[in-house]
């Protein structure tokens, strides 16, 4: 038996409002607005490209906030900052230091949850997905963002978590491995961009983050022929596949 064959995907559906377990240490809860996903007992290493909170740093707290199509704030972090404040009692604990935050338009009950299960680790991936403004990188003119002409905005936001530690370069390759499968999807798809009709990329609006707890001893690499790099590629396979089934079943 193959060391892919000893793998294994489950797709989970939470209630609303209930929490549930991850991973090892992880606790997520899907709300009415939100998604949001807590480390247990000590914040964990993470790379985010979340307009609140990112970079590289420690983290208890990651969410995917729901906005409305139209959402077009002057100062998005203090807004952010702002909402966190009044819905959250452990931010006011916390401070910002400790969270990283997402937005989507996409509807969060639609976001897809994928446990997955290696031999010598597991990996979560959680993915929204909107596509409106679907984009190719380097072919789909620079902000092209006007609502008359892409539609209104879409986003792909993937947070992934793994129950092993990484190296801050593995983590760099965890991006790359994410990114890399998310475009595959994308072309299975058949997704392009509206403005050019190139095949997607992305979108122009797509976050990661990527996750894993501090430990002395790190993987150093998360590139899709290593294990935890193969969990990630494939949990976002199955989840950005699915997220996108749900989000264009609503198109008609």
């Amino acid at each position: 038996m193959s060391l892919h064959d000893r793998c294994s995907a489950e797709l989970l559906v939470p209630e609303e409002n209930q929490r549930f377990g991850l991973i090892e240490g992880l606790q997520a809860v899907l709300g009415p607005s939100y998604l949001l996903v807590v480390a247990e007992k000590q914040p964990w290493v993470t790379l985010s490209s979340g307009i609140f909170g990112g970079g590289l740093g420690a983290k208890r707290y990651f969410i995917n906030r729901q906005v409305l199509s139209g959402y077009c704030a002057e100062r998005p972090v203090e807004e952010l900052a702002t909402y966190l404040a009044a819905s959250f009692k452990e931010y006011d604990l916390s401070g910002r230091s400790d969270w990283t935050a997402l937005m989507t338009a996409a509807q969060v009950k639609d976001a897809c949850f994928i446990r997955l299960t290696g031999p010598d680790c597991r990996a979560a991936v959680i993915v929204t997905a909107g596509v409106d403004n679907a984009c190719a990188a380097g072919v789909t003119p620079y902000l092209s963002l006007d609502p008359a002409v892409t539609g209104p905005p879409g986003t792909i936001n993937i947070m992934a978590f793994s129950s092993q530690a990484l190296t801050h370069g593995a983590m760099v390759n965890a991006v790359q491995t994410v990114t890399e499968a998310k475009t595959q999807i994308l072309r299975e798809f058949s997704v392009r961009c509206p403005l050019t009709g190139a095949y997607a990329s992305g979108t122009n609006t797509d976050a990661v983050v990527i996750a894993a707890p501090d430990a002395p001893v790190r993987l150093p690499y998360a590139g899709p022929g290593i294990m935890i790099g193969y969990l990630f590629a494939s949990g976002v396979r199955r989840a950005v596949s699915e997220a996108l089934k749900r989000y264009l079943s609503k198109l008609g």
